[in-house]
């Protein structure tokens, strides 16, 4: 049974009443739910950065050999990411509009205005799921077409440096750049 707000007067002369509990652990629960939604927020932060970076970082060390494995790993790698990122910003938004219950109970008490909008993730309101929705579209592109043209054509020549080392007589070892053509077959 959620806890109703009592009057909005406290009476100074009796600190310690049924009343001002109430008030108190309300007071409590607001701040609790506010913690919540700030350790949501950095949670859903961090793993989206990880995230991201992860599948960017997978595409970039195997950039000169594509490979489908390494592609569709990527991809997947990226799409937990945005369901994580998701599921935490969902998380977020439940804590702050209990938040904003427990202001309107008080705002009704009290015999204020109408209540503020609530945070609705799932509707995808504004412009932030659209350019969410838009990034995650742009990047499996980009892991696509990273992996279609990015592959060496038959008969194509790519040039290569292969470092040496070399050393003659007593003299300290230096190291040459080759430059090697190769054909791709």
């Amino acid at each position: 049974m959620p806890l109703e707000w009592p009057d909005p007067q406290p009476d100074p002369a009796k600190a310690n009443t049924k009343d001002a509990d109430t008030r108190t652990v309300l007071l409590q629960e607001y701040g609790d739910h506010g913690q919540w939604a700030r350790h949501y927020s950095a949670v859903r932060m961090t793993l989206g950065t990880f995230f991201l970076t992860a599948a960017t970082g997978m595409i970039t060390l195997r950039w000169d050999t594509p490979q489908a494995a390494v592609a569709w790993t990527a991809g997947v790698v990226l799409v937990i990411g945005a369901a994580l990122f998701m599921f935490f910003s969902n998380l977020t938004f439940y804590h702050m509009n209990k938040q904003f219950d427990i202001m309107d109970k008080y705002r009704g008490k009290l015999g204020g205005a109408s209540a503020p909008k609530r945070f609705e993730f799932w509707r995808w309101r504004g412009l932030g799921g659209l350019f969410a929705i838009a990034f995650v579209v742009a990047f499996l592109a980009f892991d696509g077409l990273w992996f279609v043209y990015s592959k060496p054509k038959p008969g194509q020549a790519n040039q290569i440096v292969l470092p040496m080392k070399v050393k003659v007589g007593q003299q300290p070892e230096i190291t040459i750049d080759v430059p090697v053509k190769v054909m791709v077959p």
